[in-house]
């Protein structure tokens, strides 16, 4: 069972009803408020903020997952390149070109995720806390995401 979409449709549903209406503080978000931030690195986050700065490790997260989107679309136009290509051809030649060129394709998809994965371990031991660590890539998972979009 896919959890965001059944979050989604009770956010809507509570929206549309109008029980979201009467919260404290709507509409207002305090992007002051450090009181979660623990107080030796307050100052710290504080300059980083004057001056338009983000941690290293949201910086280096940002980068991961501006990878992990590239590498995604890279795979996703090679697959539906395949796809259109195969369908409009039936000279078995032209056929065997396009299939390699798929092969080809899925290797460097799949040398990318070994190399994201790799970043991602590097990432996971800078990163300040569990919650924000990223779990590495899976090949069939990924194929399987890309069977399911097309």
């Amino acid at each position: 069972m896919n959890f965001s979409h059944l979050f989604e449709r009770k956010w809507q549903a509570a929206c549309e009803a109008g029980a979201l209406d009467d919260l404290p503080r709507k509409g207002r978000l305090d992007l002051d408020d450090d009181a979660h931030v623990p107080e030796e690195e307050r100052l710290g986050l504080r300059l980083l903020k004057a001056n338009d700065a983000l941690p290293a490790w949201i910086e280096e997260d940002k980068a991961l997952r501006e990878k992990v989107a590239a590498a995604r679309n890279a795979l996703r136009r090679a697959y539906l390149w395949r796809q259109q290509r195969l369908a409009a051809s039936d000279d078995p030649a032209e056929r065997q070109r396009v299939e390699q060129a798929w092969l080809r394709a899925r290797a460097q998809f799949e040398q990318a995720v070994a190399e994201i994965n790799r970043d991602i371990f590097h990432f996971n031991l800078r990163a300040p806390s569990l919650i924000v660590q990223r779990l590495p890539l899976r090949l069939q998972e990924e194929y399987a995401r890309l069977a399911q979009s097309s």
